[in-house]
Protein backbone atom coordinates (compact mmCIF):
# COMPACT_ATOMS: atom_id res chain seq x y z
CA UNK A 1 0.00 0.00 0.00
CA UNK A 2 2.95 2.35 0.76
CA UNK A 3 4.30 2.22 -2.35
CA UNK A 4 1.13 1.67 -4.04
CA UNK A 5 0.47 5.65 -2.68
CA UNK A 6 3.91 6.80 -3.74
CA UNK A 7 3.34 5.80 -7.06
CA UNK A 8 0.18 7.76 -7.24
CA UNK A 9 1.90 10.82 -5.61
CA UNK A 10 4.89 10.84 -8.10
CA UNK A 11 2.00 11.74 -10.66
CA UNK A 12 1.61 15.35 -11.99
CA UNK A 13 -0.79 17.22 -14.70
CA UNK A 14 -0.24 20.70 -16.53
CA UNK A 15 -0.20 23.70 -14.42
CA UNK A 16 -2.58 26.99 -14.87
CA UNK A 17 0.34 28.68 -16.02
CA UNK A 18 1.46 26.19 -18.48
CA UNK A 19 -2.07 25.81 -20.04
CA UNK A 20 -2.10 29.18 -20.49
CA UNK A 21 1.17 29.65 -22.18
CA UNK A 22 -0.13 26.95 -24.66
CA UNK A 23 -3.00 28.75 -25.46
CA UNK A 24 -0.88 31.96 -26.25
CA UNK A 25 1.39 30.57 -28.09
CA UNK A 26 -1.39 28.25 -30.21
CA UNK A 27 -3.36 31.58 -30.70
CA UNK A 28 -0.17 33.18 -32.14
CA UNK A 29 0.67 30.16 -34.25
CA UNK A 30 -3.25 30.35 -35.62
CA UNK A 31 -3.14 34.10 -36.04
CA UNK A 32 -0.08 33.62 -38.06
CA UNK A 33 -1.36 30.89 -40.09
CA UNK A 34 -4.61 32.75 -40.53
CA UNK A 35 -3.10 36.39 -41.64
CA UNK A 36 -0.82 34.29 -44.27
CA UNK A 37 -4.06 32.53 -45.65
CA UNK A 38 -5.55 36.03 -45.68
CA UNK A 39 -2.91 37.79 -47.62
CA UNK A 40 -2.50 34.59 -50.22
CA UNK A 41 -6.13 34.65 -50.80
CA UNK A 42 -6.04 38.39 -51.56
CA UNK A 43 -3.09 38.07 -53.72
CA UNK A 44 -4.72 35.14 -55.69
CA UNK A 45 -7.74 37.16 -55.53
CA UNK A 46 -5.85 39.88 -57.42
CA UNK A 47 -3.85 37.95 -59.65
CA UNK A 48 -7.22 36.22 -60.59
CA UNK A 49 -8.70 39.56 -61.38
CA UNK A 50 -5.28 40.64 -63.42
CA UNK A 51 -5.61 37.41 -65.64
CA UNK A 52 -9.33 38.16 -65.98
CA UNK A 53 -9.09 41.54 -67.25
CA UNK A 54 -5.91 40.48 -69.86
CA UNK A 55 -7.73 37.79 -70.88
CA UNK A 56 -11.00 40.05 -72.00
CA UNK A 57 -8.77 42.31 -73.14
CA UNK A 58 -6.78 40.52 -75.54
CA UNK A 59 -10.07 38.53 -76.68
CA UNK A 60 -11.39 41.80 -77.57
CA UNK A 61 -8.29 43.21 -78.97
CA UNK A 62 -7.84 40.23 -81.17
CA UNK A 63 -11.55 40.52 -82.67
CA UNK A 64 -10.30 44.35 -83.14
CA UNK A 65 -7.12 43.77 -85.46
CA UNK A 66 -9.41 41.06 -87.21
CA UNK A 67 -11.63 43.47 -88.29
CA UNK A 68 -9.27 46.02 -88.96
CA UNK A 69 -7.09 43.32 -91.43
CA UNK A 70 -10.47 43.02 -93.21
CA UNK A 71 -11.56 46.74 -93.08
CA UNK A 72 -11.89 47.15 -97.35
CA UNK A 73 -12.80 44.01 -98.10
CA UNK A 74 -15.60 43.92 -100.81
CA UNK A 75 -16.46 47.88 -100.07
CA UNK A 76 -17.71 49.27 -103.38
CA UNK A 77 -15.08 51.98 -104.67
CA UNK A 78 -18.77 54.43 -103.87
CA UNK A 79 -19.13 53.17 -100.58
CA UNK A 80 -22.11 51.78 -98.63
CA UNK A 81 -25.45 53.77 -97.19
CA UNK A 82 -26.65 52.19 -94.20
CA UNK A 83 -29.97 53.81 -93.18
CA UNK A 84 -29.11 57.49 -93.82
CA UNK A 85 -25.30 57.55 -93.67
CA UNK A 86 -22.54 56.89 -96.31
CA UNK A 87 -19.51 55.20 -95.46
CA UNK A 88 -17.07 55.88 -98.07
CA UNK A 89 -13.34 55.12 -95.79
CA UNK A 90 -12.64 51.53 -94.92
CA UNK A 91 -11.44 52.74 -91.59
CA UNK A 92 -12.69 56.20 -89.78
CA UNK A 93 -11.44 57.11 -86.81
CA UNK A 94 -12.95 59.66 -84.32
CA UNK A 95 -11.13 61.10 -81.51
CA UNK A 96 -12.00 61.70 -78.12
CA UNK A 97 -13.83 65.33 -77.18
CA UNK A 98 -15.99 66.79 -75.09
CA UNK A 99 -19.26 64.89 -76.21
CA UNK A 100 -17.23 61.53 -76.02
CA UNK A 101 -14.29 61.16 -73.66
CA UNK A 102 -12.91 57.89 -76.10
CA UNK A 103 -11.83 57.12 -79.57
CA UNK A 104 -14.05 55.33 -81.76
CA UNK A 105 -13.03 53.55 -84.77
CA UNK A 106 -15.51 52.94 -87.80
CA UNK A 107 -14.48 49.69 -90.22
CA UNK A 108 -16.17 49.33 -93.62
CA UNK A 109 -15.82 45.63 -95.25
CA UNK A 110 -16.91 41.89 -94.86
CA UNK A 111 -15.91 40.79 -91.62
CA UNK A 112 -15.61 37.47 -89.53
CA UNK A 113 -16.29 34.41 -91.36
CA UNK A 114 -18.20 34.05 -94.66
CA UNK A 115 -22.43 34.42 -94.61
CA UNK A 116 -22.08 30.89 -97.23
CA UNK A 117 -20.00 29.58 -100.18
CA UNK A 118 -21.74 29.37 -103.96
CA UNK A 119 -22.87 26.23 -104.00
CA UNK A 120 -23.12 25.91 -107.59
CA UNK A 121 -20.78 27.65 -110.58
CA UNK A 122 -21.39 31.13 -111.54
CA UNK A 123 -21.24 32.43 -114.96
CA UNK A 124 -20.36 35.74 -115.74
CA UNK A 125 -23.84 37.84 -116.91
CA UNK A 126 -26.12 36.09 -113.97
CA UNK A 127 -27.55 37.82 -111.60
CA UNK A 128 -28.67 34.89 -109.94
CA UNK A 129 -26.94 33.18 -107.05
CA UNK A 130 -27.56 30.35 -104.77
CA UNK A 131 -25.64 29.87 -101.35
CA UNK A 132 -24.49 26.81 -99.38
CA UNK A 133 -25.89 25.38 -97.08
CA UNK A 134 -28.60 24.54 -99.34
CA UNK A 135 -31.08 24.46 -96.19
CA UNK A 136 -30.27 27.66 -94.76
CA UNK A 137 -32.45 30.88 -95.15
CA UNK A 138 -30.11 33.13 -95.72
CA UNK A 139 -32.94 36.39 -95.10
CA UNK A 140 -31.84 36.88 -91.55
CA UNK A 141 -27.96 37.77 -93.45
CA UNK A 142 -29.14 39.50 -96.57
CA UNK A 143 -31.97 42.04 -97.63
CA UNK A 144 -32.39 44.50 -99.80
CA UNK A 145 -32.04 47.91 -97.23
CA UNK A 146 -29.44 47.69 -94.58
CA UNK A 147 -28.12 44.25 -95.98
CA UNK A 148 -27.89 44.54 -99.24
CA UNK A 149 -24.49 44.82 -99.35
CA UNK A 150 -22.87 41.54 -100.96
CA UNK A 151 -19.34 40.48 -101.98
CA UNK A 152 -18.90 37.53 -104.14
CA UNK A 153 -15.16 35.93 -103.62
CA UNK A 154 -13.75 39.43 -103.03
CA UNK A 155 -14.18 40.15 -106.70
CA UNK A 156 -18.01 40.67 -107.53
CA UNK A 157 -19.32 44.10 -105.23
CA UNK A 158 -22.81 44.24 -105.73
CA UNK A 159 -26.46 44.80 -104.23
CA UNK A 160 -29.21 42.41 -102.91
CA UNK A 161 -32.99 42.80 -104.88
CA UNK A 162 -34.13 39.73 -102.87
CA UNK A 163 -33.63 36.83 -100.79
CA UNK A 164 -35.49 33.52 -100.65
CA UNK A 165 -34.20 30.65 -99.07
CA UNK A 166 -30.66 30.47 -100.39
CA UNK A 167 -31.28 31.74 -103.54
CA UNK A 168 -30.06 35.61 -103.69
CA UNK A 169 -31.34 37.88 -106.79
CA UNK A 170 -28.89 40.78 -107.15
CA UNK A 171 -29.22 44.12 -108.90
CA UNK A 172 -26.18 43.88 -111.48
CA UNK A 173 -24.46 41.68 -113.16
CA UNK A 174 -21.53 38.95 -112.18
CA UNK A 175 -18.54 40.35 -114.27
CA UNK A 176 -16.38 37.01 -113.62
CA UNK A 177 -17.07 33.18 -114.22
CA UNK A 178 -16.92 31.14 -110.62
CA UNK A 179 -16.46 27.69 -111.68
CA UNK A 180 -16.85 25.68 -108.27
CA UNK A 181 -18.88 22.03 -106.77
CA UNK A 182 -19.89 20.57 -103.40
CA UNK A 183 -19.34 17.13 -103.21
CA UNK A 184 -22.53 15.11 -102.76
CA UNK A 185 -20.89 11.64 -101.67
CA UNK A 186 -17.55 11.09 -100.04
CA UNK A 187 -14.35 10.72 -102.65
CA UNK A 188 -12.19 8.02 -102.50
CA UNK A 189 -8.38 8.03 -103.01
CA UNK A 190 -8.19 6.32 -106.54
CA UNK A 191 -11.24 7.36 -108.13
CA UNK A 192 -11.25 9.65 -111.13
CA UNK A 193 -15.47 9.90 -110.69
CA UNK A 194 -16.58 12.84 -108.30
CA UNK A 195 -20.34 13.38 -107.36
CA UNK A 196 -21.10 16.86 -106.80
CA UNK A 197 -24.70 18.53 -105.81
CA UNK A 198 -25.03 20.63 -109.08
CA UNK A 199 -22.56 20.38 -112.11
CA UNK A 200 -24.62 22.53 -114.09
CA UNK A 201 -21.96 25.15 -115.79
CA UNK A 202 -18.85 23.30 -115.16
CA UNK A 203 -17.06 22.64 -118.15
CA UNK A 204 -14.44 19.85 -119.43
CA UNK A 205 -11.21 22.34 -119.39
CA UNK A 206 -11.77 23.65 -116.06
CA UNK A 207 -9.21 23.35 -112.87
CA UNK A 208 -10.38 23.22 -109.65
CA UNK A 209 -9.46 23.40 -106.05
CA UNK A 210 -9.98 19.94 -103.93
CA UNK A 211 -7.87 20.12 -101.00
CA UNK A 212 -4.40 20.33 -101.94
CA UNK A 213 -5.04 18.71 -104.82
CA UNK A 214 -5.88 20.40 -108.47
CA UNK A 215 -8.12 18.53 -110.33
CA UNK A 216 -9.37 18.91 -114.06
CA UNK A 217 -12.62 18.35 -115.56
CA UNK A 218 -12.42 15.84 -118.70
CA UNK A 219 -16.86 15.37 -118.64
CA UNK A 220 -19.32 16.74 -117.31
CA UNK A 221 -22.87 14.71 -116.12
CA UNK A 222 -25.87 17.14 -115.04
CA UNK A 223 -28.22 15.06 -116.85
CA UNK A 224 -28.67 12.66 -114.68
CA UNK A 225 -30.39 12.70 -110.93
CA UNK A 226 -26.74 12.36 -109.73
CA UNK A 227 -24.55 14.75 -110.84
CA UNK A 228 -21.44 13.79 -111.25
CA UNK A 229 -17.66 15.01 -113.04
CA UNK A 230 -14.56 12.85 -114.78
CA UNK A 231 -11.17 14.27 -113.49
CA UNK A 232 -7.72 13.51 -114.00
CA UNK A 233 -5.19 14.76 -111.37
CA UNK A 234 -1.92 14.73 -114.43
CA UNK A 235 -2.44 15.63 -117.75
CA UNK A 236 0.95 14.12 -118.98
CA UNK A 237 -0.14 10.91 -118.35
CA UNK A 238 -2.74 8.82 -120.52
CA UNK A 239 -6.64 8.65 -119.10
CA UNK A 240 -7.70 10.12 -116.02
CA UNK A 241 -5.41 9.93 -112.99
CA UNK A 242 -7.82 9.11 -110.02
CA UNK A 243 -7.48 11.49 -107.08
CA UNK A 244 -4.80 11.79 -104.33
CA UNK A 245 -6.84 11.78 -101.38
CA UNK A 246 -6.60 14.01 -98.33
CA UNK A 247 -3.74 12.46 -96.69
CA UNK A 248 0.10 13.30 -97.53
CA UNK A 249 1.14 10.59 -99.98
CA UNK A 250 -2.38 9.47 -100.64
CA UNK A 251 -5.18 7.53 -99.02
CA UNK A 252 -8.12 8.69 -97.03
CA UNK A 253 -11.06 10.39 -98.64
CA UNK A 254 -12.71 13.91 -99.02
CA UNK A 255 -15.93 13.91 -96.99
CA UNK A 256 -19.86 15.21 -98.55
CA UNK A 257 -19.88 18.63 -98.56
CA UNK A 258 -16.23 19.52 -99.92
CA UNK A 259 -15.60 22.53 -101.52
CA UNK A 260 -14.35 22.36 -104.60
CA UNK A 261 -12.82 25.86 -105.40
CA UNK A 262 -14.74 27.28 -102.36
CA UNK A 263 -15.81 30.94 -103.37
CA UNK A 264 -16.71 33.05 -99.80
CA UNK A 265 -19.45 35.25 -100.30
CA UNK A 266 -19.59 38.21 -97.66
CA UNK A 267 -22.07 40.72 -96.55
CA UNK A 268 -20.38 43.88 -96.69
CA UNK A 269 -21.07 46.55 -93.55
CA UNK A 270 -20.12 49.13 -90.93
CA UNK A 271 -18.77 48.39 -87.51
CA UNK A 272 -18.23 50.55 -85.30
CA UNK A 273 -15.64 50.23 -81.77
CA UNK A 274 -16.26 52.02 -79.40
CA UNK A 275 -16.12 52.04 -75.17
CA UNK A 276 -19.81 52.55 -73.15
CA UNK A 277 -18.98 55.75 -71.03
CA UNK A 278 -21.59 54.18 -68.75
CA UNK A 279 -20.44 50.89 -68.40
CA UNK A 280 -17.19 51.13 -69.67
CA UNK A 281 -17.52 48.58 -72.02
CA UNK A 282 -15.83 48.10 -75.36
CA UNK A 283 -18.47 47.54 -77.78
CA UNK A 284 -18.98 46.23 -81.53
CA UNK A 285 -22.23 47.39 -83.60
CA UNK A 286 -23.11 46.15 -86.59
CA UNK A 287 -24.40 49.41 -88.81
CA UNK A 288 -26.56 46.79 -90.41
CA UNK A 289 -28.05 45.04 -87.76
CA UNK A 290 -28.58 47.68 -85.47
CA UNK A 291 -30.32 49.39 -88.19
CA UNK A 292 -32.52 46.14 -88.38
CA UNK A 293 -33.38 46.52 -85.24
CA UNK A 294 -30.53 44.34 -83.49
CA UNK A 295 -28.27 45.08 -80.78
CA UNK A 296 -24.59 46.08 -79.69
CA UNK A 297 -22.65 43.92 -79.11
CA UNK A 298 -20.61 43.89 -75.70
CA UNK A 299 -16.88 42.62 -76.20
CA UNK A 300 -15.52 43.55 -73.07
CA UNK A 301 -16.13 45.32 -69.95
CA UNK A 302 -13.68 47.46 -67.32
CA UNK A 303 -12.33 48.61 -70.15
CA UNK A 304 -10.28 52.39 -69.69
CA UNK A 305 -9.92 53.86 -73.23
CA UNK A 306 -8.77 52.48 -76.65
CA UNK A 307 -5.99 54.97 -78.61
CA UNK A 308 -6.28 54.15 -82.29
CA UNK A 309 -2.81 55.97 -83.58
CA UNK A 310 -2.20 55.88 -87.57
CA UNK A 311 1.42 55.06 -88.86
CA UNK A 312 1.96 58.88 -90.04
CA UNK A 313 0.26 60.86 -87.30
CA UNK A 314 0.89 64.10 -89.56
CA UNK A 315 -1.31 62.90 -92.39
CA UNK A 316 -5.06 62.65 -92.67
CA UNK A 317 -6.01 59.78 -90.04
CA UNK A 318 -8.89 57.76 -92.12
CA UNK A 319 -7.13 54.61 -94.83
CA UNK A 320 -3.92 54.72 -93.65
CA UNK A 321 -1.96 51.57 -94.16
CA UNK A 322 -1.22 50.36 -90.55
CA UNK A 323 -2.41 51.70 -87.12
CA UNK A 324 -1.13 50.99 -83.68
CA UNK A 325 -4.38 49.83 -81.55
CA UNK A 326 -3.69 50.55 -77.55
CA UNK A 327 -6.19 49.02 -75.13
CA UNK A 328 -6.25 49.37 -71.21
CA UNK A 329 -8.63 47.49 -69.36
CA UNK A 330 -8.66 47.56 -65.40
CA UNK A 331 -9.65 44.85 -62.74
CA UNK A 332 -13.20 44.35 -61.96
CA UNK A 333 -12.55 45.25 -58.13
CA UNK A 334 -10.30 48.01 -56.62
CA UNK A 335 -7.72 47.31 -54.12
CA UNK A 336 -7.61 49.38 -50.66
CA UNK A 337 -3.94 48.96 -49.96
CA UNK A 338 -3.35 49.98 -53.62
CA UNK A 339 -2.51 53.57 -54.30
CA UNK A 340 -2.60 54.15 -57.64
CA UNK A 341 -5.63 54.75 -60.03
CA UNK A 342 -8.20 54.48 -57.75
CA UNK A 343 -7.28 51.20 -56.36
CA UNK A 344 -7.61 49.34 -59.78
CA UNK A 345 -5.32 47.72 -61.24
CA UNK A 346 -4.36 48.59 -64.88
CA UNK A 347 -3.27 46.08 -67.94
CA UNK A 348 -2.37 47.70 -71.21
CA UNK A 349 -2.06 45.65 -74.98
CA UNK A 350 -0.57 46.74 -77.61
CA UNK A 351 -0.46 46.04 -81.28
CA UNK A 352 0.25 47.16 -84.75
CA UNK A 353 -1.72 46.04 -87.55
CA UNK A 354 -1.76 46.50 -91.55
CA UNK A 355 -5.23 46.76 -94.04
CA UNK A 356 -4.94 44.25 -96.13
CA UNK A 357 -7.62 46.06 -98.32
CA UNK A 358 -6.88 49.94 -97.80
CA UNK A 359 -9.08 52.12 -99.82
CA UNK A 360 -8.18 55.51 -100.72
CA UNK A 361 -4.63 55.42 -99.89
Amino acid sequence: MKGHRKLRSNQRGFTLIELMVALVLSFILIGAIYQAFVSQQKAYTIQDQVAEAQQNARMALNILLRDIRMAGYGMADGGITIGKVTYTHAIEIKKADAKNPFDSITLVGGFGSPSGYLACPLDSGSNVLYLWPYDRDFSDEFNSTNKKYISIGGIDKLEVESVSGNKVVLNGKISVRYPTAILDKDAYAGTDQIYVYNANGLNPGDALSLGNETIFVTEVDDQSAEHSIKVDTDLELAGNQGIKGPQEGGGGSYPKTTKLNPTPVFRVTAVEYTIDPDTQSLTREDKGVTADGGTIAELAGNILGVTITPEDPGADPNDQHSYTITLTARTKTPDANYMQNEGYRLRQLRSTVALRNPKGV
